[in-house]
């Protein structure tokens, strides 16, 4: 790839759909042989939802067998090879980072619903990725345009367990940390419908950065959001509806799952653990490469990228390095 190929430089005529289902099916062919993308496969963006204030959703275009093995909790690592001004020379702009996937769809705009299924048509699958700007490279992905190429590779990590029928699943979110949480929800409905129950908090700082509440409404048996500044539902964090939840739940058949601040997570798991309740959280540690090669995402002696993101609450509480704000 060079410069050449730079959104900017692109004719009015050019053929987005077209580049992207090339792109497709070089990501294809490579998830066919490796069961993953070994190497970042640059994809076009196809749209751009903002979700809230400095929340954005990337929507990329991916074979259906990718969007249909990936499981909540795994990541990519997801590489900006251009800035906003088009050039790859400001550092930390375009580094690589890890994100979780927020939503999948079909996109069926260009499909003639008459013929579409005489031809076999079902529309084109695309993967979300769902992005606060905490930051350079993060502020610079919430500022990309159809069109611009983001590059992954994945997926990598560990899952949440499979819940099963007429159980209980608790969802407890901080922040950004929704989207693990949405694609366990999205799961686990798909999968037993009515037979399982899910109760979801969903934490923000405040109203203009809350996101995904009407995606977790469809889902849940109950959804409580809390803001630290009140805005929006119940001032506080979650711990407080968390605590009158847990009160009449059946520690043998419920479930908690969290991802968010480790400040936050780490009351959360120690509530569900002093219940009796099994509990995982999904980390947000700094991951350079996800490949085991750099240790930089070591919780106690674990590697966040090959034992996690995805952890036993009972074993991070163990942890003297958990529970702290990390980079």
């Amino acid at each position: 790839m060079t410069l050449a190929t730079s959104p900017q430089t692109r004719d009015d005529d050019f053929d987005l759909q077209k580049l992207a289902d090339i792109c497709c099916e070089r990501v294809a062919k490579e998830f066919r042989e490796s069961g993953k993308i070994l190497a970042p496969i640059p994809l076009p963006v196809m749209e751009i939802d903002h979700e809230a204030e400095s929340v954005v959703t990337v929507w990329l275009q991916v074979p259906a067998e990718l969007a249909t093995a990936y499981k909540a909790g795994q990541f990519f690592m997801c590489w900006n090879p251009y800035d906003a001004e088009g050039g790859m020379s400001r550092t930390n702009f375009n580094s690589e980072k890890p994100y979780s996937v927020g939503d999948i769809k079909i996109d069926r705009a260009g499909i003639d619903e008459t013929t579409a299924a005489d031809e076999g048509k079902v529309g084109n699958t695309l993967m979300g990725f769902t992005i606060k700007d905490l930051g350079r490279q993060s502020g610079e992905l919430t500022r990309m345009s159809i069109g611009d190429w983001l590059a992954i590779r994945g997926p990598f990590g560990t899952t949440f367990p499979t819940p099963k029928s007429g159980s209980t699943l608790i969802l407890v979110s901080g922040g950004i940390g929704s989207t693990p949480m949405h694609m366990m929800a999205r799961e686990a409905r798909n999968k037993l419908g009515s037979r399982l129950k899910i109760h979801t908090i969903m934490g923000f700082r405040n109203a203009s950065e809350a996101h995904y509440v009407q995606r977790m409404e469809g889902l849940s048996d109950s959804l409580t959001i809390t803001t630290d500044d009140g805005t929006q539902g119940i001032r506080g964090y979650p711990t407080q509806p968390l605590e009158k939840l847990l009160e009449g739940l059946d520690s043998d058949n419920c479930t908690l799952l969290t991802c968010g601040p480790e400040p936050m997570m780490k009351p959360v798991l120690a509530m569900a653990v002093e219940a009796g309740i099994d509990c995982y959280a999904a980390m947000e540690r700094y991951l350079p490469c996800a490949i085991a090669v750099c240790g930089l995402c070591m919780v106690g002696d674990r590697l966040t990228c090959r034992q996690g993101p995805v952890m036993e609450g009972d074993w991070l509480l163990q942890q003297s390095d958990f529970g702290q704000h990390h980079g």
